[in-house]
Parts: structure tokens; C-alpha cells; sequence
């Protein structure tokens, strides 16, 4: 039955029992307006720390990439500062990038159609750097890096991307990705803790952050830390990861997207503008920023319709909203907290968007 979300808290409950995390925050809803805030387990595995709420702070990891660095450009092109045809030669600051790097488009990199390999453990490198080097270098080093495959020829998701897009926004903006999308996005729509280094704002050392692990860095452990090596090691600000924030703050941003593909100014620009950034490039599987759901096994469970856009984060955090219907559902998880290699979640997030969909009235009738 719609509005019904004994299921959903049940289903969060379970999941700390079976280890998929230690906390989790689920806030859903339909045509931007939330009905339920859900919050499950402990900030740790800690029998000592405090219970999540759905004041939360989790490090949001991949979902930077559509929340920030997407979200940027998309400000820039508003601004006619950057096209989505823009070329990284266009853009790159200073000097040395590559020929191989200059063609690719920005369009391209959103898409993870450029050609640049997954992932490259930077952090090494970038930490044996003097420490007024190491903010850019992960963007240098992945200008550097080869190719896996020719652009345009294949999809393959890519942190490197991302790590060039910040580049291209801060040439553009003038200022750091972090200041420029606080300034720009996330203060005018009343989100003052979304952001990068929340543990270095005003209050944020009393924050209730939930705990990720040490990873590949050891002695990491400071809840409110990026989680990410590669983006730690630069400062805690890059464009493929180092945002936090909460379910609330969460729910907020991507409710303006769909009251902009709805056909509302809102302050990511014009109606068009968001359209074009929620609609899937011909060829591919994905938006310029986000994801779609796949073919079988979606993250976002079976009542999603394929008119949804999302992103999943490393940490265990996933946002997914339904064009068609409306339905949007953020779950935020400290999965990486139990260890990286817990995969638990995989089977469990689509559980959870079912029981949303049911209760948001999105389900069949009888499933």
C-alpha cells in the first residue's frame, strides 16, 4: 500500500544486522517533496557511538561527480563560460597537456566516453610532492596517463575524467571547485554543509560523521576525512570524489534537477539547460553526469523506469530519481566501514528502492 514504509525501516534494520554497514539514511519522495527520512545502526561499528539520524554527514565518494563537478559545468555553461563542446585544449591551464588530451571534450569526459583508463593510484606520487604541489597534481598525472582506448569508441567508467573536468572548471571559475560550488549551487538552495573538508568549516569538528576506514593510506581514520585515497592525498578536494553531506542535503539538490527538467528556472539555469544534462548521450548508457539504470540487475531495483538518472559512490551512498514518475530515492551507507572488499550491498540496494517504490505508489500493483 502507498505511504506505507514499515517495509523500508525494516529492510534498513536488516541490513545492519546482516553487515551490509554500520549506518544508513534513506530519504524518499515523489515530484521534489519528500515523505519519508529513515535512519538505521550506528555511526561505527562501536557499541558505544551514537545512532545515525538523518543529520548524518556521509562522505558521499562518487556522487561528486554529478552533485559537484557535473553540477559546475553545468553552471558554466549557463554562464557561456564552457560548452558541453568545449575542448580540454581549450581550457587547460598553463601549459603541458598532452596532444593526445587536447581533443577530448567535455561532453566526452561527463560521459566516460574519453578514452582514459578507471582508476590510477596517484596518492603514492602526489604525497612525495611538496604539499603546495599536490592540489593539481592528480589532474597532471592523469593528463599524462595513456589512453585505454580511443575516444568515443567505448564506456568505461573513469576517475581520471573527472580529475581533468576539475581542472577545466577551476580554469573556467577562477576559484576552487569547492568555493565555487558553494557559492554558485549549493548556499543559494540552503545547503550550508554540503561541501569538501567539512571537518575544516566552522563546527565542523562536532559534526556527526559517519565512519568509513583506513584504507589504502594507513593510519586514516578520522570520520569527516575523504575516504578516497586519491583525493585525500590532494587535499580532500577533486572533482571525482571528497564530497559530504547529508540525505536531506542530498534529496534537496536532486529535486532541483527534476523541477528543472520539469520546466522550472531554478539555479542550475534554465530549463533547457538541466534537460540536456539529464538526457542520455546517443551511443551511450549515461547523461553528462549521471547514470542510467542497466538493462538487468539495476541498482535502482525493477520500478525505476529506464527514464532515471543516478550514480552510486564507493562508500556505499546512491541517489536515483525517475523522470518519468518522479520518484526519488537517496540511500546513504558507510558499507566501506565493515571493509572495502563488503559487497553486501550490491543485493541490498535494490531491495531497498523496491520497498521505496511500493511505498511511493511507483511499484505494480501486487509486486
Amino acid at each position: 500500500m502507498a505511504g506505507d514504509w514499515g517495509e523500508v525501516e525494516a529492510i534498513l534494520a536488516a541490513g545492519v544486522e546482516a553487515g551490509v554497514y554500520s549506518a544508513a539514511v534513506l530519504v524518499a519522495g515523489k515530484d521534489g517533496r519528500p515523505r519519508c527520512e529513515a535512519a538505521a545502526g550506528r555511526l561505527s561499528q562501536s557499541p558505544a557511538a551514537p545512532p545515525a539520524t538523518p543529520d548524518t554527514v556521509f562522505d558521499l565518494a562518487s556522487l561528486t561527480k554529478p552533485l559537484a563537478t557535473a553540477a559546475a559545468v553545468m553552471i558554466l555553461v549557463r554562464d557561456g563560460r564552457l560548452t558541453l563542446a568545449t575542448r580540454l585544449g581549450e581550457v587547460w591551464p598553463g601549459d603541458g597537456l598532452p596532444e593526445d588530451k587536447r581533443p577530448l571534450s567535455l561532453e566526452a569526459l561527463l560521459t566516460h566516453t574519453a578514452g582514459l583508463p578507471d582508476w590510477k593510484p596517484f596518492y603514492s606520487e602526489v604525497l612525495a610532492a611538496p604539499s603546495d604541489e599536490r592540489r593539481m597534481l592528480p589532474a597532471r598525472l592523469a593528463a599524462h596517463t595513456p589512453l585505454a582506448h580511443p575516444p568515443g569508441t567505448a564506456t568505461l567508467y573513469s576517475d581520471l575524467g573527472y580529475m581533468l573536468l576539475q581542472a577545466a572548471v577551476e580554469a573556467a571559475a577562477g576559484t576552487d571547485l569547492d568555493s565555487f560550488c558553494r557559492r554558485e549551487i549549493y548556499r543559494p538552495l540552503g545547503l550550508a554543509g554540503l561541501g569538501f573538508c567539512p571537518r575544516r568549516r566552522p563546527g565542523g569538528t562536532h559534526e556527526q560523521y559517519a565512519a568509513t576506514e583506513t584504507g589504502l593510506i594507513p593510519g586514516r581514520d578520522r570520520p569527516g576525512e575523504v575516504h578516497d585515497e586519491n583525493a585525500w592525498a590532494a587535499g580532500g578536494v577533486a572533482g571525482h570524489a571528497g564530497l559530504f553531506g547529508t540525505g536531506r542535503e542530498v534529496f534537496t539538490l536532486m529535486a532541483t534537477l527534476y523541477r528543472g527538467w520539469r520546466g522550472e528556472d531554478t539555479v542550475l539555469g534554465p530549463p533547457e539547460l538541466v534537460q540536456r544534462f539529464l538526457t542520455r548521450v546517443p551511443g551511450t548508457s549515461r547523461t553528462p553526469g549521471f547514470d542510467t539504470p542497466a538493462a538487468q540487475n539495476a541498482s535502482c531495483g525493477r520500478f525505476f523506469t529506464p527514464d532515471s538518472v543516478g550514480h552510486l559512490g564507493f562508500t556505499g551512498t546512491s541517489a536515483w530519481l525517475d523522470l518519468t514518475t518522479g520518484q526519488l530515492v537517496v540511500l546513504l551507507t558507510n558499507r566501506v566501514h565493515l571493509g572495502r572488499e563488503n559487497f553486501r550491498i550490491r543485493p541490498f540496494r535494490p531491495r531497498v528502492h523496491e520497498a521505496a517504490s511500493r511505498a511511493l505508489g511507483c511499484a505494480p500493483v501486487g509486486m
